[in-house]
């Protein structure tokens, strides 16, 4: 399997997806009809996706120049150009660990990750993951606009010479925005015909990056100067904020995609190595491209979207224009649809196509924000990263309390708060269990303490030399203060007949 030019993509084929089958319910994502369906449980006959359909939805949101951006961010602590790959790939690697259980958390369930998280956290609980997630979407979407719209700018005044003012801005912004909008809302069907799309067009705009750059590009640099003075301490650096970090920003949504896949049809044995692969290829692949192109760069250092667009040769800034614009929609669709979804988990009352409406708005006037005060992109970019520490220790309950299961949950009883009712299986306190709640918020603490960002640091950052290690002590701390609290008793064994 893999990517067929003659149209077919991981088993997926151009003419027809499993999302267009004629047995998917009307109201979800058969036909052309806007998909109903929020974080309530999928029903079986509706579940119609593959692994396959999973892989193409990653990658296909993650050709974007954005994704291409965090080659060179290697490049800029100072490493060479095959220490920045292996740093990121390595990395990437090591945040998919905790990524398994939450990959097949979606498909045993039928709802996604955050409302999953019930079984672990409570049913009210739940809403730690769902406020995350919504976050962590809402920043992811304000990034990919800035890059994509700045990018866009950039080979528009080259090519076409439009001056970069405010209202031009504006405008690419918009564009970029309004498209992704109405995808998101439209929901799950045509966000994976249209990655389908991306993952064909902007890969192949993806490997032509360094055959653009082919004379220029130094595959022997080797860096230097580096950001915390040693090789090693930097190398752990990169790998930690860029590789894990990038893979655990995922972790809230990654059952966003999974709930359609059923579990009796593609078990774990098959779900996980498909669904890795793209999680490692939509990260690890763009990353490696950046890298690459950067060397070729007059200036490694200077900013990287703008440095693409200037120094492109004329034939390939042509199609550098549709990159930044189509690359920027995917993700920033996939980011509004998941953000819908976490804000309907929220807010019950509201239907999921209401609180992508609401969560687009938010956005966009984020977005805006942005454009009038520049200083904000750095606030946001930094908040990413915060956010990050709080995924991690969510993410190592999570996975700890999938493993105590067996990865076996009463599906329907994590539905209570959805509801509005109260009891079952996993009502606990009031909701709430306790001891998950308390060892996340410890986690997050000491994540947060020792953090490193561009724009502040937490008082124990330097506790490992400058090496960035606050997600996995944040993710160790969280495992470890989860097992005192909660030893394996009644509410964590298997259950039989239900999963």
């Amino acid at each position: 399997m893999g990517v067929d030019l003659g149209g077919r993509l991981m088993g997926v084929g151009r003419r027809e997806l499993p999302e267009d089958r004629t047995e998917v319910h009307e109201a979800s994502t058969a036909g052309r009809a806007i998909e109903r369906r929020g974080v309530d449980r999928i029903p079986d006959e509706e579940r119609t996706s593959t692994p396959g359909t999973f892989f193409v939805i990653f990658v296909g949101t993650s050709v974007g120049l954005g994704a291409v951006a965090f080659g060179w961010v290697g490049i800029t602590f100072g490493l060479g150009l095959w220490a920045t790959i292996t740093a990121i790939a390595v990395g990437t690697a090591v945040g998919q660990v905790l990524l398994i259980p939450l990959i097949i958390l979606g498909s045993r369930t039928a709802t996604n990750n955050a409302t999953a998280s019930g079984a672990t956290f409570g049913v009210r609980g739940r809403i730690i993951g769902s406020t995350i997630g919504l976050a962590t979407c809402l920043v992811s979407v304000a990034l990919t606009v800035w890059t994509s719209g700045s990018a866009g700018m950039s080979v528009a005044g080259r090519l076409f010479g439009l001056p970069e003012s405010g209202g031009a801005q504006a405008g690419a912004y918009a564009v970029v925005t309004a498209v992704a909008v109405v995808v998101a809302i439209w929901g799950y069907r045509w966000l994976v015909r249209s990655t389908a799309i991306l993952a064909l067009i902007g890969g192949i705009l993806l490997i032509l990056i360094p055959f653009a750059f082919a004379s220029d590009i130094r595959w022997d640099y080797a860096g230097g100067d580096y950001l915390l003075g040693g090789f090693w301490p930097t190398w752990l650096s990169v790998a930690t904020t860029v590789g894990v970090a990038g893979a655990l920003v995922v972790c809230t949504i990654l059952g966003d995609w999974t709930r359609y896949i059923r579990a009796d049809r593609h078990p774990a044995r098959r779900l996980v190595p498909i669904a890795s692969a793209g999680i490692f290829v939509g990260f690890v692949v763009p990353a490696t491209v950046g890298a690459i192109v950067s060397t070729a760069f007059t200036d490694p250092f200077a900013p990287f979207t703008v440095s693409l667009a200037v120094e492109s040769p004329a034939w390939y800034a042509i199609v550098l224009l549709p990159l930044a614009v189509l690359g920027g929609v995917g993700l920033t669709a996939s980011s509004l649809y998941s953000a819908g979804l976490d804000l309907d988990a929220l807010v019950v009352r509201l239907t999921r196509p209401r609180a992508t409406v609401i969560v687009g708005v938010v956005a966009v006037a984020l977005v805006y924000v942005g454009l009038l005060a520049p200083a904000v992109q750095d606030s946001i970019a930094a908040a990413l990263l915060v956010l990050a520490e709080l995924s991690a220790p969510w993410a190592a309950i999570v996975g700890i309390g999938f493993l105590r299961t067996r990865g076996r949950y009463h599906a329907d009883d994590l539905q209570v708060f959805n509801r509005r009712q109260s009891g079952g299986r996993y009502w606990y306190t009031g909701g709430w269990r306790l001891s998950a709640g308390v060892a996340w918020a410890v986690g997050s603490v000491v994540g947060l303490l020792t953090i490193q960002t561009s724009l502040f640091s937490g008082p124990l950052a330097g506790v490992a030399n400058g090496v960035d290690i606050s997600l996995v002590a944040a993710s160790a701390v969280a495992a470890l203060v989860y097992g005192l609290l909660s030893p394996l008793g009644s509410n964590d064994r298997p259950i039989v007949g239900d999963h």
